[in-house]
């Protein structure tokens, strides 16, 4: 009788440890469930914040782009767009409502665009022979390949200007320019060895790029 109280004892002691441990287990299982949950909840929160924090981005970079082209400073749902100054910064060329600069950092195409964008401007859009040329007289010591805004992404051989969406109808190529060398040359510069033509050069090279802001004026 007592081998049998003694067995049982220790059954129920090994079998209440056990159980313990089990629940123990499935008390941190089921915290670090909740913790995890939480977490997910506050992931899933930040990602849709982004997802509306991107489109309205994609949204306001696309209308400003528009705007600073065609002047069409207009309160919209989510953001009043303020003409730029009376004058020009620092260091910028002014010429009939417009400010210009090239930058010597040598970035590709698209990394120039960007660029711009941090100096409330877009690439240069190049609308008659008066300002190509008024430009090479703005900037004679710019001697090598600069980007402008003028691209054929969307279909080889239509040339449109990038910020305001429009057919580039000013187009003074060099000789035998575009060439699309490589079927990979879809953008435009000018400059290269000091000349106001242009030339078609594969968008991912690194060059100079020009800026042009619309003023207030």
């Amino acid at each position: 009788m007592l081998t049998t109280w003694i067995t049982l004892t220790l059954f129920l002691s090994i079998g209440y440890a056990a159980n313990r441990d089990v629940m123990s287990k499935v008390n941190c299982s089921t915290l670090l469930n909740k913790k995890l949950f939480h977490l997910h909840s506050k992931l899933l929160n930040v990602s849709k914040t982004n997802v509306v924090f991107l489109k309205e981005s994609v949204y306001l970079t696309t209308f400003q782009t528009r705007c600073s082209h065609e002047r069409c400073f207009t309160r919209t749902s989510m953001e009043k767009h303020v003409p730029g100054p009376k004058i020009c910064p620092n260091g910028w060329k002014s010429r009939k409502g417009s400010c210009y600069q090239v930058f010597t950092d040598k970035v590709n195409w698209f990394q120039a665009q960007m660029n711009c964008r941090r100096y409330e401007s877009t690439l240069a859009h190049i609308e008659d022979e008066l300002e190509n040329k008024w430009l090479k007289k703005q900037f004679p010591d710019i001697k090598t390949a600069t980007w402008i805004d003028v691209v054929d992404l969307g279909k080889e051989g239509k040339w449109m200007s990038f910020s305001s969406g429009k057919t580039a109808n000013y187009l003074p190529w060099y000789d035998s320019e575009p060439n699309n060398y490589d079927s990979s040359e879809h953008c435009a510069f000018m400059f290269n060895s000091g000349t106001e033509k242009w030339y078609d050069g594969n968008c991912t090279s690194s060059l100079n790029f020009m800026c042009k802001k619309i003023n207030s004026v």
